[in-house]
């Protein structure tokens, strides 16, 4: 959706910016806000037959928060990200009309069978087998990534279908005792930032629309910007840069909005404990803003914001909604309530690139479940990537990748929050460097992960799905959702695991410790586990989960056997120093490269 008010009406929002800075920056007032009860759209939820336990975020002296069980201990979450709900173009010209999403919303689509398969779009759609096959790899959590546009279809109005359909994946992971975390997710902001103008202009080139998405047409406000890709990222784009900052300034009260969608969100899961928790906003773009001047004044108190509406935290001062809402500016109490859910808080995508901070971490809110989600691309987007540099001769990061880790365990603190990675992944030409070294920072640091992506359609070896797909081959390069189909014909919807992701993720890790003083780590070539630490009198048990996969033998706990092949190996009682470990033995992985 376009609008034909120029570019300067946003001027004076600019300029209020730059005051704010100079008269409260850095920092936020905590005054109370008049509260205002918004209608009920959807019925509160009740929690489920056989929901999971609460997760919190513990809040230890002197230490890192940590996303924590009942009984206080560290709750390590190992997961995938799967694309199915997420409202990727398929072909269809987004400038002309807005068309249904290309796999149904409807549950009945899914009740016991999977909708076919497509080589149309860049993802299959998420079934009932996915959530057991990803529990058959020892992941405990789900990052579910679903899209505002077919959340709030039209302004206003909530589409109770789909809210269905994301409850009917949550059902299907409580049943295998995963975790959700439900991710309010967008790439180069919407897929409705319109085709470019024919030819493109210089140094432009036609966005592949495939895997842009996030925002619906109503919302997507461009001014008439050309929509051109500029150095090879989707998100240096004019219409993008100017869609994003529109939102950033709430324009036709877009923040607003998209508050409001959330709200239906949280109404519907509030007393749900097997969702974990609320993604805000995946990789969030500062549009024609800059850092640290994005993320202080305009991304953290927009996340303040949310956490005020959902929770009643309070945080903020009173402002009017529907324009321009200043960095100290609260956000009215929706009545919802909701005090047990994590928020997942992403850092500005201007990270990625950094491996650095790219804010102050100011004191957010007085909400104590927050949960600082990095996403780690170190040589991948970082600076030496950009600029052509293969990762084992990399002048960038300076710290290699604990210069991204380090620096996020600073920032959590900063923001009383936890640290957990939402984010990794690469090619798996790249799995023997990019992902065994960030998940070797991953054990040092003890933070757990939700890997990028579970599944897509195309077998090329430049996917980064942990299956294979069924299009094309391993040696196919031409992979590109643009409409044309590759094959015809209908093709499974699984694909082939692919062994050499297996065998890194599928890995032996603590679910949950007891004891705040243990390392641990796992060799994904020989199966070889070791954790070894001190536990007080008072700690709880610590539990290791093995997966199949790993056939060593087991010691320094007691060894339960379960019938789907797994084995947990839980250390009762503990007191003074204590040592798990698991034998190196040859690793039963699958077929497929």
């Amino acid at each position: 959706m376009t609008n034909l008010r120029p570019t300067l009406v946003r001027i004076p929002a600019v300029l209020l910016v730059v005051l704010i800075s100079a008269i409260s920056y850095p920092g936020a007032v905590v005054v109370s806000l008049v509260t205002r009860t918004a209608p009920a759209v959807l019925p509160e939820g009740t929690a489920p037959a056989g929901s999971l336990p609460w997760l919190r975020v513990e809040h230890p002296a002197g230490a890192r928060p940590y996303i924590a069980d009942p009984e206080g201990r560290l709750v390590l979450l190992h997961g995938a990200i799967p694309g199915g709900l997420i409202d990727f173009w398929s072909g269809t010209d987004p400038t002309k009309t807005e068309p249904a999403p290309h796999y149904p919303i409807d549950p009945a689509a899914y009740a016991g069978r999977c909708p076919a398969n497509s080589a149309t779009i860049r993802v299959p759609p998420l079934c009932q087998n996915d959530v057991s096959e990803m529990r058959a790899l020892g992941f405990n959590v789900i990052r579910l990534a679903l899209s505002w546009s077919l959340l709030e279809p039209q302004r206003g109005i909530y589409s109770r279908q789909y809210l269905d359909r994301v409850a009917q994946v949550v059902g299907w992971a409580r049943a295998q005792g995963l975790y959700v975390i439900l991710d309010i997710h967008q790439n180069a902001y919407s897929r409705y930032v319109g085709r470019p103008t024919e030819p493109p202009l210089p140094g432009g080139k036609p966005p592949g629309l495939w895997d842009y998405s996030g925002a619906p047409k109503w919302a997507t406000y461009t001014d008439l910007l050309p929509s051109e890709v500029y150095l090879g990222q989707r998100e240096v784009n004019p219409a993008v840069l100017e869609a994003d900052s529109n939102f950033w300034y709430n324009r036709a009260g877009l923040q607003d909005e998209y508050i409001g969608a959330l709200a239906a969100i949280a109404r519907r899961f509030k007393s749900d404990s097997t969702v974990a928790g609320y993604g805000i906003f995946n990789e969030p773009w500062p549009g024609w803003n800059l850092s640290p001047g994005f993320e202080d004044l305009l991304l953290f108190p927009f996340y303040r914001r949310v956490i005020d509406a959902l929770t009643g935290a309070r945080d903020g001062i009173r402002c009017a909604t529907q324009v321009f809402m200043p960095a100290p500016c609260g956000y009215p109490d929706l009545g919802i309530h909701d005090r047990r859910h994590l928020f997942f808080l992403d850092t500005g995508l201007v990270r990625e690139i950094t491996d650095f901070p790219t804010h102050l971490g100011l004191t957010l809110s007085a909400y104590p479940n927050l949960v600082l989600a990095l996403h780690a691309y170190t040589h991948k987007y970082t600076f030496d990537a950009l600029a052509g540099q293969q990762p084992d001769k990399a002048s960038y990061p300076f710290f290699g990748y604990e210069q991204s880790y380090k620096t996020a365990d600073l920032e959590a603190r900063a923001l009383g929050a936890a640290l957990f990675v939402t984010e990794f992944g690469s090619e798996t030409t790249e799995d023997a460097l990019l992902l065994r070294n960030q998940l070797a920072e991953q054990e040092k640091h003890q933070v757990g992960f939700t890997f990028w992506t579970w599944k897509e359609n195309c077998a090329s070896g430049t996917t980064w799905g942990i299956y294979a797909g069924v299009y094309g081959d391993a040696k196919d390069q031409r992979c590109a959702y643009d409409g044309r189909p590759k094959e015809t014909g209908v093709k499974p919807q699984s694909g082939c695991l692919r062994s050499g992701r297996e065998a890194l993720l599928a890995r032996v890790y603590p679910v949950a410790v007891g004891s705040r003083d243990f390392t641990f780590s796992y060799d994904p070539s020989t199966g070889a586990f070791s954790m070894v630490g001190t536990a007080r009198p008072q700690d709880p048990d610590s539990v290791v989960v093995i997966p199949p996969e790993v056939t060593g033998a087991a010691a320094g706990g007691d060894l339960i056997n379960a019938p789907n092949g797994f084995r947990t190996l839980t250390l009762h009682a503990p007191s003074g120093r204590f040592a798990l470990s698991v034998a190196a033995a040859p690793l039963r992985l699958a077929n497929c490269k």
